[in-house]
C-alpha cells in the first residue's frame, strides 16, 4: 500500500510537466491566453444597432454596427473608458475577435460577465487597445 502512495507521488509531477501547453501565435496577441470557446451574448441596448469600436472607448472609430436582438460571440473583457446610462457606470467592454472590435457591457445581455470570459488584459481607459 505504501508503495502505491510513493509511486503516485513520484509520477505526478512528470504526468503535469509532460502536459501540452497551447502556444502563443504571433499573429493576435488574443491568442496567446488559452480561450476555449466565445460567449453568445445578445445585443440588448440601444436603439436598432449599437456601436463596435476598434478600442475600448467611445472616441474610438466604429468599426461596424451590431443589430439589437441579435447574438454575437465575444470572448474577453477589456476594462476601459467608463460609460454611464441611467446612473449605472460600465467599464467593461467586450471583445469580438471575429470583428476586431468593441462592444459596451451596457449593450450586452447578462452572458457576457467578466466571470464568464476573462479578462482580455491589460487596461488603458481613454486609450484602450487591443487585448494583449
Amino acid at each position: 500500500m505504501q508503495l502505491k502512495f510513493l509511486l503516485a507521488g513520484a509520477l505526478l509531477p512528470l504526468g503535469l510537466m509532460a502536459s501540452p501547453t497551447p502556444e502563443a501565435d504571433d499573429t493576435s496577441p488574443l491568442e496567446s491566453r488559452a480561450i476555449s470557446r466565445p460567449q453568445h451574448c445578445k445585443i440588448i441596448g440601444g436603439s436598432t444597432t449599437v456601436n463596435c469600436r476598434d478600442r475600448a472607448t467611445t472616441s474610438s472609430g466604429v468599426r461596424t454596427t451590431l443589430r439589437k436582438g441579435t447574438t454575437y460571440d465575444f470572448w474577453c473583457v477589456r476594462s476601459g473608458q467608463c460609460v454611464t446610462i441611467n446612473g449605472f457606470r460600465n467599464c467593461g467592454w467586450h471583445y469580438h475577435r471575429g470583428l476586431k472590435c468593441y462592444v459596451n457591457g451596457h449593450y450586452t445581455d447578462n452572458s457576457c460577465t467578466l466571470a464568464r470570459m476573462g479578462s482580455c488584459g491589460g487596461a488603458d481607459d481613454d486609450d484602450a487597445a487591443g487585448p494583449f
